[in-house]
């Protein structure tokens, strides 16, 4: 009867994200879901909905190998490769299908904030002695062009034929990404900057550890509006159809039109320390001590909640139908999108703080120990 249950809920859901919802929020199909599509940016591109895939089923690892160094930034997937930045000042590239090696970029600076992925390009805020904003041709393996800036403490994002990144002090860049020809600067006084920025259509969006939410305009740079937060922002805005959401530091999440007027807030159950993802008119998260939630967009309440009871530091994803979690002790966890139920868990044998993703059919996890692991779903027979 639970199962059956299970499948009324998520057959509930799924019109929802198709058809909208109480709020009159309305959805198209997400570029997200597409399952083949890159995942180009720390939270999968430039809108942020961390979200790609599609189905369910029980995990297990197909294969991991071994960097020889920590890895703590994210990596990234396109064109059937995954991409890891270490901090040794490389980026290595695996084959998805089997794991194996397949190259390695000297950038010549510390990649620990996160690289980005373009049309065949990378592109690194890295941290080094003179702060160069650096640009490679993943495909050839070769320098392409760098930029002086101020230290940064975030990835940057590659949309379209610009990159868009911001340095800690506040001034916010949009360059074009082939020549490195500087579009526009625009200046946040007194921001610090800890998180990528996120676009759609015509603004750009960054969250202000010092309490703010600011629209910027994508074609001038002209500060559109500024909002003030009662706690500093916790991770990458995320942008859907007419709506920006930004999670905070208390556990409130707020869900603001492009107008700067707050919508709706959403309360989680307790205090956020990471990124949240987003599929139709419904965000997931989990609290800093592991309470996984999924709140509603339309009327702001908690839909349903699922304590894990670890602490979990790392950001969640969205992998189809699953919510993919995974806690400081190093297990993954699979969480069913609909109801909450705890479907397949894996031990990693590693630590992990940088966030899982999507490529293909399959999930990848960097680990503290320097380990790249895969992770592989299979559908469980039906029990009578």
């Amino acid at each position: 009867m639970k199962l059956n249950l299970s499948k009324i809920f998520a057959a509930i859901l799924t019109a929802s994200l198709l058809a909208g919802c109480a709020g009159k929020l309305t959805f198209p199909a997400p570029d997200g879901g597409a399952k083949d599509a890159p995942w180009s940016a720390v939270r999968r591109d430039c809108a942020g909905w961390a979200f790609s895939g599609d189905g369910t089923g029980h995990a297990e690892i197909v294969w991991r190998t071994k960097t020889k160094i920590p890895i703590i930034a994210a990596p990234l997937a396109a064109e059937g490769k995954i991409f890891v930045p270490t901090p040794n000042r490389r980026v290595l590239a695996f084959d998805a299908e089997t794991g194996d090696r397949v190259g390695r970029l000297w950038v010549d600076v510390l990649p620990n904030n996160g690289i980005a992925l373009g049309d065949g390009i990378l592109a690194i805020t890295g941290r080094s002695d003179f702060n160069r904003f650096r640009v490679y041709d993943f495909r050839e393996g070769e320098f392409l062009w760098s930029k002086d800036a101020d230290r940064a403490f975030s990835a940057p994002i590659v949309c379209g034929e610009t990159i868009y990144f911001a340095t800690a002090k506040g001034a916010i860049f949009a360059i074009d990404a082939r020549t490195g020809e500087r579009k526009w600067r625009a200046e946040i006084p007194s921001a610090v900057i800890n998180h990528p920025p996120a676009f759609r259509d015509s603004l750009v969006y960054i969250a202000d550890s010092n309490k703010r939410l600011v629209a910027i305009t994508a074609d001038s740079g002209k500060v559109r509006w500024k909002l003030d937060l009662p706690s500093p922002p916790v991770g990458q805005p995320i942008v859907i159809p007419d709506h920006v959401i930004v999670p905070t530091e208390s556990g409130k999440i707020f869900v603001v039109l492009l107008d700067g007027t707050i919508r709706v807030t959403i309360d989680a159950p307790g205090q956020l320390a990471t990124d949240i993802a987003c599929m139709g008119p419904t965000v997931f998260g989990v609290t800093r001590m592991g309470i996984v939630f999924a709140g509603d967009l339309g009327g702001g309440g908690i839909l349903w909640q699922t304590n894990l009871a670890t602490p979990v530091l790392s950001a969640p994803v969205l992998w189809g139908r699953q919510l993919a979690v995974i806690t400081a002790e190093g297990e993954l966890n699979l969480v069913f999108y609909a109801d909450g139920a705890r479907e397949s868990t894996v031990d990693l044998e590693a630590p992990v703080t940088a966030p899982p993703i999507v490529h293909g059919s399959r999930l990848f996890i960097a680990a503290e120990t320097g380990e790249l692991i895969a992770i592989e779903r299979h559908s469980r027979r039906m029990e009578p």
